[in-house]
């Protein structure tokens, strides 16, 4: 049976035994927020940028059942004066949608639901609820007073991946989990990551009570995903790697207040090959990213060939209102792109433009097919 509640940190126990850089400042960001009125958040981020790597960090921080004092010694967060108050103290379920949601079959949410529950009840047995989630959560605080600290990794899976009817149930699954009277009785903390904003018109009403992080404004948030300058600069030491060449392949994203943000994940892999190549076209993105350049693709191509050129564009990130199905036009494709990474936005200038070598590649040969 799948864990979900009490997971453990072995999995951050394997991330520290690689090339881990220390992110575990974000954790005192979200120590500001257990049980306040802001105790909702959801981070919004292109793949391959360390979402999942936070995520396992912040239950090993967290979840009770194990004792993780020894994976975070020397680790920023050991500085905060509130590092030992939260340190394994929470029940913490985690929810990983990209592993458990592997597929969009009609039944999937309600498959979910079920197997968090089973889970609760090996340490719950008392448990009577089979079916709501958010019920046998209910029924938990009840009986023992348990408050819960809730990671969903990659939120939106259900809402950008599936056919409508799924993400109906998967909508209604949210607003019963979050927007119950309950909710702030039963989480301490809800934290979740995934690549689109919360703007969608399905879901605005399922999540408008979450605080949300995004590219275009971070705040607190901006270093925790992806390398800064400095960290690279360290990694290339270590490894001795041409920092030059890292900077032209992998640098040039701007979130907020940080200027230059590296792609982590491209990062690691040129470490490890040695070399400095565009990892995009080994991506699930990139079939995802030709399909929608070839929306209203005579402004679109002209836009992006502009900005090969080492032109910069304005953008609305905003554009992107809806979902992904009710893209339209350039201005939408290109909020698009910003989501995923393909360009990044100066939200002081309101100008997009290609962050890099690798992402310029990448465009250069999709427009070109």
């Amino acid at each position: 049976m799948s864990r979900f509640l009490d997971y453990g940190n072995s999995d951050f126990k394997r991330i520290k035994n690689s090339n881990f850089v220390d992110k575990s400042g974000l954790i005192n960001v979200l120590n500001d927020k257990i049980d306040t009125e802001k105790s909702f958040m959801c981070i919004s981020r292109p793949r391959r940028f360390g979402k999942s790597v936070a995520a396992k960090m912040i239950y090993a921080y967290y979840d009770r059942s194990c004792d993780s004092r020894e994976l975070f010694k020397g680790l920023e967060i050991t500085k905060s004066p509130d590092y030992e108050k939260h340190l394994n103290k929470y029940p913490t379920i985690y929810l990983d949608l990209n592993r458990d949601a592997s597929n969009d079959k009609p039944s999937i949410v309600d498959d979910i639901q079920a197997d968090v529950i089973a889970d609760l009840k090996s340490t719950y047995p008392f448990l009577t609820q089979k079916k709501s989630l958010m019920k046998a959560l209910e029924e938990i605080n009840d009986k023992t007073g348990d408050r819960f600290i809730f990671i969903i990794d990659e939120w939106d899976r259900l809402v950008r991946d599936v056919d409508k009817a799924v993400q109906v149930k998967y909508v209604n699954f949210l607003r019963e989990m979050f927007k119950v009277n309950t909710a702030n009785k039963i989480f301490l903390l809800v934290y979740m990551t995934g690549i689109l904003p919360i703007i969608k018109t399905e879901t605005q009403s399922a999540l408008n009570n979450f605080d949300e992080f995004s590219i275009v404004r971070p705040v607190k948030t901006a270093k925790y995903y992806g390398f800064t300058k400095d960290e690279v600069k360290r990694i290339c030491e270590r490894y001795n790697m041409d920092m030059a060449l890292m900077e032209h392949a992998y640098d040039g994203y701007i979130f907020g207040s940080e200027k230059s943000m590296f792609n982590p994940n491209s990062v690691m892999l040129a470490t490890e090959d040695g070399e400095y190549n565009s990892h995009w076209s080994k991506s699930a993105a990139y079939t995802t990213i030709e399909h929608y350049i070839k929306i209203d693709s005579d402004n679109v191509q002209q836009k992006i060939i502009k900005m090969l050129n080492g032109e910069s564009v304005t953008v609305d990130p905003m554009f992107f209102r809806k979902s992904l199905s009710k893209i339209r036009c350039w201005r939408s494709v290109l909020a698009l792109l910003i989501i995923l990474g393909l360009l990044t936005f100066d939200s002081e200038t309101c100008y997009a433009k290609i962050p890099n070598k690798e992402t310029a590649e990448i465009l250069r040969q999709i427009i070109h097919k």
